[in-house]
């Protein structure tokens, strides 16, 4: 199993008191940074002042970048240049940001009217970097050949991101091991299993009038004071034999708070703290939707047994609410199924799992499978990467080799597992994560195994935008799995992603930055203040949901960003203090898995355990705060 992430540093020296305990935070209205007040032009940022040179040249680089202070889960320290100037990009093509000109911290250049990735439109003169225009000779992407057939077409950042190998938060630097792994294990199905073939329950559909319930995206609810307490704590259990275990798996109901454990699922009374119900189950959880039903129905993928060789072959659906578990169900044709390469999710009243080998499908109601999969897709052929839920059911699909791989987004009629819409992912690009089913929004990895670009995708299955993340100057939070991106939301106007932590007026910070959808034009920021970093959540109404990280003596605090006021910020809810060092390790951890926030309370919790934890790290499961 993997290890966990280290635990946390020592606070930075010279910290000051919170900024932000003695009032109510509020985003700043001002233009965002990059972005003139008047005209949107770009311009200088409002912390920072861009090197001396005319608009276009190159920044001159500063001897030594800003000082970063440490932290749990901070960034490491941006290359020289001054923070916001990406670098000179290596001969790379799809992924690499283009040049931009002097301008703001974060925001990446608009292309020239007409153009765009991936768009086949007439590139304007002298072309644009990494926008798919005509370069000059001796460039990377030259005319008529596609993403990443040139040599020296991919960036050479090593993976693993700023985190290392494997480490949330930038993109899963694991990607390639996991790859590697899974082309052995598909070819040695391939000899025992011949094809690749899909096997639909015959007679056997959903009733007329059958209830559909979404999936939930967070309720809402304001808490009834801006003043929070601690709920709970849940201790995490004591490991025995494994040096490590995957506890995957938290949801929140209006009602309860519900957190996987070694044999099984805890429930918490979200009201009075106290656990309402335990499910046992008859091994570990290896596999967890992160969506539940509005009516507080989750599934999982559990081991056969509590045995380490124990496989992961068993579904199981569970009632949050009620904290029962309402079926279980051996899954067909995994003898070998495993938790790696696995992954579930849940839409339209639908629960559809993929491990290497195989993948299946059925009702959240029970029942035999609607559709299942078995076997190796063979050479060239094409098999599911994995499923990603909400509003829509989608699949990402590989077909060719693991080394240049092809890939597809789909959204499946979850009835029958069939595409009916698929979008063609660019070539050059080695995977792609579903942010977002409605609308499409993608998180794509190319020449890299960090998180180089996100997209939005149209119904008519076109691409919209893409928003280059640069020389990681945005955090998706995005791991290995299809549906891991933890730190980016969505609404129908805007892509909300925070920035890297980076060097403020007197100490580290981030902000939020608004993408529009349609363009992928920056539009406004909300800042997470000095000794703060922030993260998007979820949307509640018209309201981003965000929540800023505690500093090493201050509590973390809920805010609603608002979007018509330019990223103006209303505080919803500060933590207490004293939960400040818990709150810390348990906000690094859940870069891998976001916070939780239902009914005006907030919950934070981790996923994988340690022997070797040490002090309160790893402490415990998860802890939740509401108002006082």
């Amino acid at each position: 199993m993997s290890q966990p992430p280290p635990p946390p540093s020592q606070p930075p020296a010279g910290d000051t008191p919170d900024p932000d305990k003695s009032a109510e935070d509020t985003g700043s209205p001002e233009p965002a940074p990059g972005l003139d007040k008047e005209s949107g032009a770009s311009g200088a940022p409002g912390a920072q002042q861009p090197p001396s040179g005319s608009p276009g040249e190159t920044p001159q680089q500063p001897a030594q970048p800003p000082q970063q202070p440490g932290g749990f889960g901070a960034p490491p320290q941006p290359p020289a240049g001054g923070y916001g100037y990406p670098q000179q990009p290596p001969a790379g093509g799809f992924g690499a940001p283009p040049q931009p000109p002097a301008g703001g911290y974060g925001y990446p250049q608009q292309p020239p009217q007409g153009a765009g990735y991936g768009f086949p439109q007439q590139p304007p003169q002298g072309g644009g970097y990494g926008y798919g225009y005509a370069q000059q000779p001796g460039q990377p992407g030259q005319p008529g050949q596609p993403y990443g057939q040139n040599p020296g077409m991919y960036p050479t950042a090593p993976p693993g991101g700023p985190y290392g190998p494997g480490a949330p938060g930038q993109g899963g630097g694991n990607g390639k091991v996991i790859a590697i792994v899974a082309a052995a294990v598909a070819a040695v199905l391939a000899v025992v299993t011949v094809g690749f073939f899909l096997v639909h329950e015959n007679g056997k559909t959903e009733a007329e009038g059958e209830k559909k319930t979404g999936t939930t995206g967070g309720g809402g609810g304001k808490p009834a004071s801006t003043e929070g307490r601690e709920l709970f704590k849940i201790p995490s259990p004591k490991l025995t034999d494994e040096e490590t275990a995957s506890v995957t798996g938290a949801w929140a109901t209006d009602k309860i708070f519900a957190k996987s454990t070694l044999d099984g699922i805890i429930g918490m009374d979200a009201a009075s703290g106290k656990q309402a119900w335990k499910i046992s189950l008859d091994g570990q959880i290896c596999a967890a939707s992160r969506h539940a039903t509005d009516d507080g129905k989750t599934a999982v993928i559990v081991a056969e047994t509590r045995s380490s060789r124990a496989r992961c072959n068993q579904m199981a659906v569970v009632d949050l609410d009620k904290g029962k578990k309402l079926w279980q169900e051996t899954m067909p044709n995994s003898d070998s199924a495993t938790t790696l390469g696995m992954n579930m999710s849940i839409s339209q009243n639908v629960v559809a799992a993929k491990w290497i080998g195989g993948s299946v499908a059925y009702k959240l109601s029970g029942g035999g499978p609607l559709w299942k999969s078995e076997g190796s897709s063979g050479t060239g052929g094409c098999e599911d990467e994995g499923f990603a839920g909400g509003k829509e059911l989608m699949a990402v699909v590989q077909c060719g080799s693991y080394s240049e791989p092809k890939l597809k987004v789909q959204k499946l009629n979850p009835k029958t597992g069939e595409a009916n819409w698929e979008f063609d992912v660019p070539k050059g690009v080695q995977s792609a994560r579903v942010v977002s089913s409605d609308p499409v929004v993608i998180a794509v990895s190319a020449g890299t195994s960090t998180t180089t670009d996100v997209m939005t995708v149209g119904e008519d299955e076109k691409l919209k935008s893409k928003i280059s993340l640069g020389d990681r100057k945005y955090d998706p939070g995005c791991s290995t799995g299809v549906e891991s991106c933890s730190s980016v939301v969505v609404d129908d106007d805007y892509v909300y992603l925070p920035s890297a932590r980076h060097q403020g007026d007197s100490a580290s910070t981030n902000e939020i930055i608004a993408f529009d959808i349609d363009s992928g034009r920056p539009k406004w920021k909300s800042d997470a203040g000095e000794r703060r970093t922030i993260v998007p959540v979820r949307m509640e109404g018209d309201k981003l949901i965000a929540y800023k990280k505690p500093t090493y003596d201050a509590g973390g605090q809920v805010v609603a960003v608002d979007p018509a006021a330019q990223g103006k910020q209303e505080l919803y809810m500060r933590n207490p203090d004293d939960s400040a060092e818990i709150e810390n390790n348990l906000a690094g951890i859940t870069l891998r898995e976001p916070p939780l926030y239902q009914n005006g309370r907030l919950f934070l919790h981790q996923t994988i355990l340690s022997k070797r934890s040490t002090s309160s790290y790893g402490k415990y499961l998860g802890i939740g705060f509401g108002a006082k």
